[in-house]
């Protein structure tokens, strides 16, 4: 087992050329590191991140190294909604950070990486921050999880939310709905969906 991986290893494991990897290391897409010598060496961690928040399949050799506490980051206004919706997070085993909408939004998810955005939503499709996670390509496979007026749900769905729940939800909702929205980022990655904890439905 690798700890670290060369560009070349790196540029084999997901499938694309070595100056793409290279590209992706210059432009921060990629976090690699410099040895003494000046040479670029990926953690397996981080390669392994990479391949997960891009939507690509884990090789075997990785399927260990993919992070086990997953990232949610909560969009919302500051006040009491977006720190109970944290703290619910956060009892559920998840990594949390907060951010507030517009722009910090989309440079917070740029610095943290997240696994899964939930948004509390301030107009029916989402505004200007649901458009500006599906238009990013840095951010656009990243699942959106939203809540909202329940009369609301249909148009965040249609505009690029992963999934929908009425706003305030019910007991454990929350963590019920990034649990399905990272079962199905997961599928699509070529991962086993994990098992839940509970049966509630999302929205229930």
């Amino acid at each position: 087992m690798h700890p670290f991986y060369t560009t070349y290893e790196a540029a084999r494991l997901l499938g694309v050329s070595l100056p793409t990897v290279v590209n992706w290391i210059k432009a921060r897409r990629l976090k690699a590191h410099r040895t003494p010598g000046g040479h670029r060496r990926i953690a397996r961690e981080d390669l392994a991140g990479f391949m997960l928040r891009h939507g690509m399949p884990l090789p075997d050799e990785l399927a260990d190294a993919a992070p086990g506490r997953r990232k949610v980051l909560v969009v919302a206004q500051p006040g009491p909604a977006r720190e109970g919706t944290a703290r619910q997070l956060v009892a559920a085993g998840y990594a949390v950070e907060q951010a507030s909408p517009g722009f910090p939004a989309g440079a917070a998810a740029a610095r943290y990486e997240p696994d899964v955005v939930l948004l509390h939503a301030s107009a029916p499709d989402g505004g200007e921050t649901l458009r500006d996670l599906n238009t990013d390509r840095e951010l656009n496979a990243v699942p959106v999880v939203a809540v909202g007026s329940a009369e609301w749900q249909d148009q965040l769905t249609e505009a690029g939310a992963a999934l929908a729940l009425r706003w305030p939800t019910t007991d454990g909702a929350l963590a019920d709905a990034v649990r399905c929205a990272l079962d199905a980022s997961d599928a699509r990655a070529g991962r086993a969906p994990r098992r839940r904890r509970g049966g509630r439905h999302p929205g229930d």
